[in-house]
């Protein structure tokens, strides 16, 4: 996408608003209605929940003010570099509703504590992760049947630390779009996006596709299951530097080749899952898949807190062993 593209898109995502808010205007302020306490506009449907794996991908369709907290815990497989260990990621989100229609969105930040197993040569370390923000426009919402279809466009910054395995290339774009619709007692949130960096050597090109469905018990608990998928679509060159403990930097590639121990698969090329972006070699065509088994308790009418279980259902776990979130949302 060039650069006239996407100041197009940004025009078009500006100016729809403005027109469409002759037709939406009410009782609520057209300019940030959420920040005027005497509106009581339903951003989200009553007993629809956003999702919440895959945080900082997986958007949700609807317009809405709010904070959003995820801790995350990330368990490796042995039989990679990083030889089991874990990674600890605390995030917040921000989303800005300035009109109805039309939101900021800040839905990548974070502080991560990598601490690989104590047989790897991958260095413990800590630092921040890539800043991503954007916007995104609800082109469709329904009322009737419910359905809500809202394309979004956001901007990768490498501002992350190396030490967390962050901040490689010269950032990137991630045009996606996401949907909701009520199917019964069901509700169903779907999302397709790419992931497409500006310098292709240092990081690789990808898809991501997303599936929440949840139902309300009794308005005090709303289970979820969310399916979660990557599928690189380029590799990058494998030339980005990684920290060891006995050999100083390497290129990831000799990491994923020369320090795989006995027993450990030779060759094991692997990609930085949701979190970073490393630049492999040799990941083109690889799917990643996860299940997330979990649950929101909506604590108020504006506030709830969720937990949630995710691991792998393909063959392949690239350095996706488990992962357990919690995650706190406040809607203003």
């Amino acid at each position: 996408m060039t650069l006239r593209s996407i100041v197009a898109v940004l025009a078009v995502m500006f100016a729809i608003p403005l027109v469409a808010q002759a037709e939406d205007a009410g009782s609520c302020p057209e300019w940030f209605p959420d920040l005027d306490f005497d509106c009581s506009r339903e951003a989200r449907p009553d007993g629809v929940v956003p999702p919440t794996s895959m945080p900082y991908y997986f958007e949700d369709p609807f317009i809405t003010t709010e904070i959003s907290t995820h801790l995350l815990w990330h368990d490796f497989p042995w039989d990679s570099v990083f030889r089991g260990g874990e990674i600890w990621v605390l995030a917040v989100q921000a989303r800005l509703a300035i009109t109805d229609r039309l939101a900021f969105i800040a839905t990548k930040d974070g502080y991560a504590w990598l601490n690989p197993g104590k047989h790897s040569q991958i260095r413990k370390d800590q630092g921040l992760f890539d800043l991503a923000a954007g916007f995104k426009y609800a082109l469709i919402r329904d009322e009737e049947s419910g359905f809500t279809l809202t394309p979004a466009l956001r901007f990768v910054i490498p501002s992350g630390t190396k030490d967390v395995l962050a901040g490689y290339g010269r950032g990137a774009i991630i045009p996606s779009a996401s949907a909701a619709l009520p199917l019964g007692p069901l509700n169903t949130i779907g999302s397709f996006g790419a992931y497409q960096p500006f310098d292709t050597s240092r990081e690789s090109a990808y898809l991501f596709y997303n599936l929440h469905v949840s139902t309300p018990l009794l308005k005090v608990l709303v289970p979820f299951a969310e399916l979660n998928g990557t599928t690189w679509t380029r590799s990058g060159s494998g030339r980005n530097l990684i920290g060891t403990k006995s050999f100083g930097p390497v290129s990831l590639s000799t990491a994923q080749t020369v320090l795989h121990g006995a027993g450990v698969t030779a060759n094991r090329s692997f990609e930085g899952a949701d979190a970073v972006n490393l630049g492999s070699a040799r990941v083109a065509g690889n799917t990643l898949m996860t299940l997330a088994l979990g649950g929101r308790i909506p604590i108020t009418k504006q506030a709830s807190l969720a937990g949630y279980y995710e691991f792998p259902v393909t063959r392949r776990e690239d350095i996706f062993e488990q992962r357990i979130g919690v995650n706190a949302v406040y809607e203003f």
